[in-house]
């Protein structure tokens, strides 16, 4: 099985949220000292890591902590004592809400109780406003575009000017999805898969000093013409019954052809 969908919304809100919250911390905190910008920039990196490492760790220990005695009264607390946290918001709080709320719906058959209700009506996640990003392919494009042809993924027709908009780490609103001319459509979506888990395209891209989390979902239904939520469930199709869809050894080979160039 792979990663739960809202472990990766709850991830991606959270690194949406820490990455302004800590930046400023340690910018406001060594405003007026002689710290190195690369000094405080490995800093925000360490500390925007291990705030997410923590509220992820907390989500789950509140999931269990909650689901011990699945009561309104119980959640509430629990969720109140979560914003007296100096670097909590009430996006990041709708996140955990969520989260747990779907850990206690699938996983744990708490679907029934009060506590699931109150989580429910709390999880409402706050969308912040953002562009779409496409990633950004650390190779050598041309040679990328010609082997995504060669393999049958994307139409002939595909300009190279429009394969780089979508791998130049741009914003990618307004533009149109690729020709893609895969055999079945989770054959995308399992490619993308594939370039992330052998780092050929970046998981952030860095704009006017700040880092910008890639939403992968978000990225990937804008190149298809769907939405992160149809993304998710085209994953979903084959990885709740294996490791790769069918018929897409095609898509291995591509990839595997891009880590010999």
């Amino acid at each position: 099985m792979g990663i739960k969908l809202h472990k990766i919304i709850l991830n991606n809100i959270l690194w949406e949220e820490l990455n302004i919250s800590v930046r400023e911390y340690f910018n406001s905190r060594y405003a007026n000292t002689k710290i190195s910008d690369k000094a405080k920039k490995d800093l925000i990196k360490v500390g925007v890591s291990n705030a997410i490492v923590y509220w992820n760790q907390q989500a789950t220990k509140e999931a269990k902590t909650i689901g011990r005695n699945p009561k309104k009264e119980v959640a509430e607390k629990r969720l109140n004592k979560l914003r007296q946290r100096s670097d909590s918001n009430e996006r990041i709080i709708k996140a955990v809400a969520d989260y747990i709320a779907m850990e206690f719906e699938h996983y744990m058959d708490l679907g029934h109780t009060d506590a699931f209700v109150y989580l429910i009506s709390e999880s409402t996640i706050i969308s912040a406003p953002s562009t779409c990003y496409s990633f950004l392919y650390r190779g050598d494009l041309n040679y990328f575009y010609n082997q995504c042809i060669v393999f049958n993924v994307i139409h002939p027709k595909t300009s190279i000017d429009s394969f780089k908009t979508a791998f130049e780490g741009c914003d990618y609103r307004g533009e149109e999805p690729l020709k893609w001319i895969t055999k079945q459509k989770n054959h995308i979506v399992y490619l993308f898969d594939l370039l992330l888990e052998k780092k050929l395209i970046h998981n952030h891209i860095e704009k006017d000093d700040s880092y910008i989390k890639i939403n992968h979902n978000v990225s990937i239904g804008a190149l298809m013409g769907k939405t992160n939520i149809q993304v998710g469930k085209i994953r979903a199709s084959w990885e709740q019954f294996t490791s790769k869809p069918s018929g897409a050894d095609y898509i291995e080979n591509l990839v595997d052809s891009l880590n010999k160039q």
